[in-house]
Parts: C-alpha cells; structure tokens; sequence
C-alpha cells in the first residue's frame, strides 16, 4: 500500500502541475466574474483556508488573493512544465521534427558520351544543420561518375568524397561548423555522370543518407529517399563537343578537404528512415508551451 501512494504522489503532482498551467489562466479569468456576482462577496481566500475556522471567517480579502495565489500557482506551474520540457530535449525527447529533403533533379535525356550534372540541392531546412551525408546508387553498366563538384556549396567543410564505378556507388560527406547552415534551400554539390550505354538509368539516393540538424544530438532530420531517372540515347556525341566537355566540370574551390582514402561501402547500407514517435510527456509539455505561445502573441 505505501508502495502506491509512493507511486501516486508525484503522478499526482505531475497533473495538478499540467491541469493548472493549462487551465490557471482561464480560472483567473472565470474567477472575479463569479466573485463580482457572489451574493455576499466574503467567500475566503485560498490561504485562509490553512488557518482555523474561526480565522476564516474574519476573512473578507478573498478576491486579491485568491487572483494573486492563481497567478502565482500558474507562473510556478508553466516554469515547471518548461523546465520539464527543456529537460526531455537535453535527453533527446523530443526529437528534432523531419522536415529536410533532397530535391529531385529534372529528369531529362542525354547522348552517349555525354556528360551531365546532377545538382545536389536541400529543402525544408527548418532547423539549421552542420553535416550532410549524400549516397548515391546507380547502375554502371549504364552510367559513370566522372566527378564530384562541391563549387559554390553552402558547406565549407568537406570530408569524404568517395567515387565507386565498379559497384556503382558515390558519396560526399560535408558540412559546416556551429551555428550550422539554416537558410530553408541549399545546395550542396554535383555529380557529374557520363552515358556509357542507351536506355532508362535510375539513379537512387540510398538509406545511408543523411541531413543532420545542429541540436547537439546529431538528428538526422531526412524526411524519405528518392531517386531520379535519366534516358540515355543511343546518338554519340562527336569528338568537338567531346572536347569541350572538359571544361564543363566546375572545380572546387573555398572550401576545406579532408578526404578519407579508405574505401567507403555505403552502397551496403540497408538503414531505414523511421520517423519517431512521441511520447505521453512530449506531447501534453508541447501542447502547454504551444497553448501559451498563443496567448502571449494576441
């Protein structure tokens, strides 16, 4: 039996502490309405309620106090619950939302031979973020990766890049220091891919890749994976424009390379996306800051 009122007490606490932060605004408000049309105006306050009886019915000052007690237990109870808050993000609850996205490249023709970029750009950044993972598959007897251009990315911190045309894989791993890149749209590389054979090429952006947010826990806020599908023709391009094509590869410049020389097996990787799903606490804590966010603003 004491094991259960051990129990209830602080589950107690935890509702009375939500059920005023929640509802004490709207008791201030419902409150000097009900005392303004009391028919005798003596009704005591809350803190004669802790003296004796005879005390408390000498007590004529029930309005401003009652409305001070409701305030103060109201302030005391929205601080605890964003304390509460504060203390579920330190320990990872709630997770950073999954907003960001990779953009799907215009799908399009080529000629045999032919080089074309892949631009590797960034949506729904809602949350700024500090390092991004891109895998790629593709088919190599159809495609081949010439290069990987990080000119004019928003990182300015590269460390791995990563080309496998055997397996037909590539990946470039970069990023930025704190405060991390927060601007809703980014870009952040090319791949520059060349027409080995005709037909339809799928090229996928694998499970292994990753968006992850400057939270100091290092959320992977990639929302789905997606792919993109080019038709490769069967005319060759000639030799004049198959010159030219070298300088259509942008270099790299202002950025810092670290570029690791093992070899990266991503292409492995059978890691899959999975939203997070919150709990009780997360939930009635949200749903109390948000509620107040909204008073605040009117």
């Amino acid at each position: 039996m004491n094991i259960i009122i051990l129990f209830l007490i602080p589950f107690i606490a935890w509702i009375s502490v939500h059920i005023i932060a929640i509802f004490g605004i709207f008791i201030a408000v419902i409150y000097p309405i009900w005392w303004l049309f009391s028919p005798t105006k003596r009704t005591p306050c809350l803190y004669c309620y802790f003296k004796s009886e005879a005390e408390r019915e000498l007590c004529v000052c029930s309005l401003g106090r009652n409305l001070l007690l409701i305030f103060l237990f109201m302030f005391i109870s929205v601080l605890l619950v964003y304390g509460e808050s504060r203390l579920l993000f330190y320990l990872g609850f709630p997770p950073t939302a999954k907003t960001a996205s990779f953009v799907i490249p215009s799908q399009n023709q080529y000629r045999l031979g032919e080089i074309f970029p892949m631009k590797i750009e960034i949506v729904g950044i809602k949350t700024p973020i500090n390092v991004v993972q891109t895998d790629l598959s593709f088919n190599p007897d159809k495609v081949f990766v010439v290069e990987i251009s990080t000119k004019d990315s928003f990182a300015n911190l590269f460390i791995q890049k990563e080309i496998n045309n055997d397996i037909g894989y590539a990946r470039l791993t970069g990023g930025l220091p704190n405060p991390g890149y927060s601007s809703d749209r980014g870009f952040f590389g090319t791949v520059y891919f060349k027409g080995l054979t005709p037909g339809l090429v799928k090229i996928d952006f694998l499970p292994s890749s990753m968006i992850l947010a400057n939270d100091g826990h290092g959320t992977n806020i990639l929302t789905e994976i997606k792919s993109v599908s080019y038709l490769i023709l069967s005319e060759k391009i000639n030799k004049t424009e198959e010159e030219m094509q070298k300088n259509l590869i942008s270099s790299d410049t202002s950025q810092l390379n670290f570029f690791s020389k093992s070899p990266v097996l991503g292409a492995q990787t059978e890691k899959q996306i999975v939203k997070p799903q919150k709990n009780v606490l997360e939930l009635v804590d949200q749903f109390t800051l948000d509620m107040w966010k909204k008073i605040l603003h009117l």
